[in-house]
C-alpha cells in the first residue's frame, strides 16, 4: 500500500484499526517535502471541484489538507471543530460515529455568511470509510439552508464500499481521491498486534528556563471562516517575523534536522512554517502534531508508530492527548495557539524526553 500502513486503535470498540499515511504529517512524523507533495497531488486532482467552492477540512486530521486545497484555488475555508469557540446554540452539530471524540461542529454564523456565495461545498478528509459523517453534515446544512447546494468529497484515501460509492453517485456527490484501498480484513490484521512500544505518561510542572518563547500577535482566528489567502499571507508574515526576531536563516545554518510540531487542530500554520524553513535552509525538515487519537505503539519494524507520549491537552488540561515518535533534532519548534499552561508543560517535557535541547515555543497569539 505504498506509504499507507495500519495501526491498532487504543480502547476503541467501534473500529479497531486506523489507517496511517506516512506522508500526511499528522500522527506520524514526515518530511515536509513529502507532505507537500501528498497534499498538492490531491489539490491538483481536485481543481475542477474547487472552483468557487467552500472547502471544509475535518478536525483534526484533515484540517491542513483542506486548507491546502483551498489555498490552491484561492477558495474560502472552514474547519470542523471540537473546541468550544461559540455558545452551544451557535453551531451546526453532527457526529463522527467511529471516532474517539465523536462530536463535530461547524460555526453556524460562518455558514450563514458563505452558503449563498459559493457554487459547491467540498469536504476534505484524510480517509473516507463510510461517508456517514459527511452525509450527516450535508443533511444538517440542507435542513437549515434548503439551497440544494452541490457537494463533493476529497479524501487522500478512499475505502468506500461499492454500495456507498453508489449511494453518493445517486446523490450527485462527486468524490476525488489519490488512492483507492479495499479495507476488507483490516480489523483482523490489527487485532493481534504486539503492542510493546514505549509509552511515556508525562505530568510535568511548568518550566520554561530552557525554552525560547516567541509570541506572534495576529488577528487571524483559524477555526473561523477564512479567505485562505489571508491566512497564507499571515503565515508568510510569521516567517518574516521569525527572521527579524531570531535571525532564522542564520539560526538554521549548518543544521541537519529541524522538527516543527503542531497541536491537535492547529496544524496548517505549523506545516506552512515547515515549508518556509525548508525553503530557507538545507536541513531535513520534519512535521507532525499532537492529537486526541489514542493509538497503540509497537517495536515491530513494519508497524508505523513506536513511541507514545501521553500529555495533557494544551487546550484543556483535563483532556488526554498524545504525541508519537518525537525525533531528536538540531532545532525543535513547537507552534501552537493553545494556552493551557499544564498542557504546554507536558508537551515541552515530552520534547525534552526525546533528546531535544534547542527548543523554540512559538505562540500564535490571537487572544481568542
Amino acid at each position: 500500500m505504498d506509504k499507507i500502513s495500519l495501526a491498532k486503535r487504543l480502547n476503541n470498540n467501534k473500529r479497531g484499526y486506523l489507517i496511517i499515511n506516512a506522508n500526511q504529517g499528522k500522527h506520524k512524523i514526515a518530511l515536509i517535502g513529502d507532505v507537500k507533495n501528498e497534499y498538492d497531488t490531491l489539490a491538483n486532482l481536485s481543481s475542477e471541484i474547487l472552483k468557487n467552492s467552500l472547502v471544509i477540512g475535518f478536525a483534526e486530521t484533515a484540517i491542513a489538507i483542506g486548507a491546502t486545497l483551498a489555498s490552491s484555488a484561492g477558495a474560502f475555508f472552514m474547519q470542523t471543530t471540537r473546541e468550544n469557540i461559540c455558545a452551544q446554540n451557535e453551531y451546526i452539530h453532527f457526529t463522527e460515529a467511529h471516532s474517539h471524540a465523536m462530536e463535530q461542529r461547524l460555526v453556524l454564523a460562518d455558514m450563514e455568511k458563505i452558503y449563498n456565495k459559493v457554487d459547491r461545498i467540498v469536504f476534505v478528509e484524510d480517509e473516507i470509510t463510510t461517508g456517514n459523517t459527511i452525509w450527516h453534515c450535508i443533511e444538517e446544512i440542507e435542513r437549515i439552508f434548503k439551497g440544494g447546494k452541490k457537494y463533493a468529497i476529497a479524501p487522500l484515501t478512499n475505502t468506500l464500499s461499492e454500495e456507498r460509492r453508489k449511494f453518493f453517485k445517486e446523490k450527485n456527490v462527486d468524490i476525488v481521491y489519490i488512492r483507492d484501498i479495499d479495507k476488507e480484513g483490516f480489523e483482523d490484521e490489527v487485532v493481534d498486534t504486539l503492542t510493546n512500544g514505549d509509552v511515556y505518561r508525562v505530568n510535568s510542572t511548568p518550566r520554561n528556563d530552557d525554552v525560547k518563547i516567541i509570541n506572534f500577535k495576529t488577528d487571524i482566528r483559524t477555526r473561523r471562516l477564512l479567505n485562505i489567502r489571508d491566512l497564507d499571507t499571515e503565515t508568510d508574515r510569521l516567517g518574516d517575523f521569525l527572521e527579524e526576531k531570531l535571525g532564522l536563516k542564520e539560526l538554521l545554518k549548518d543544521k541537519k534536522t529541524v522538527t516543527v510540531l503542531g497541536t491537535e487542530e492547529f496544524i496548517y500554520v505549523p506545516i506552512k512554517l515547515a515549508e518556509y524553513i525548508d525553503n530557507v535552509s538545507d536541513a531535513d525538515v520534519y512535521v507532525h502534531s499532537s492529537t486526541r487519537s489514542p493509538i497503540e505503539v509497537s517495536k515491530l519494524a513494519n508497524y508505523p508508530l513506536h513511541t507514545r507520549y501521553e500529555v495533557r491537552s494544551i487546550y484543556d488540561k483535563n483532556r488526554q492527548t498524545y504525541i508519537y515518535d518525537l525525533k531528536e533534532s538540531d532545532i525543535f519548534f513547537l507552534v501552537t495557539d493553545g494556552k493551557d499552561i499544564e498542557g504546554e508543560a507536558d508537551i515541552l517535557e515530552a520534547i525534552r524526553l526525546s533528546g531535544n535541547k534547542n527548543i523554540y515555543l512559538i505562540r500564535w497569539d490571537n487572544e481568542e
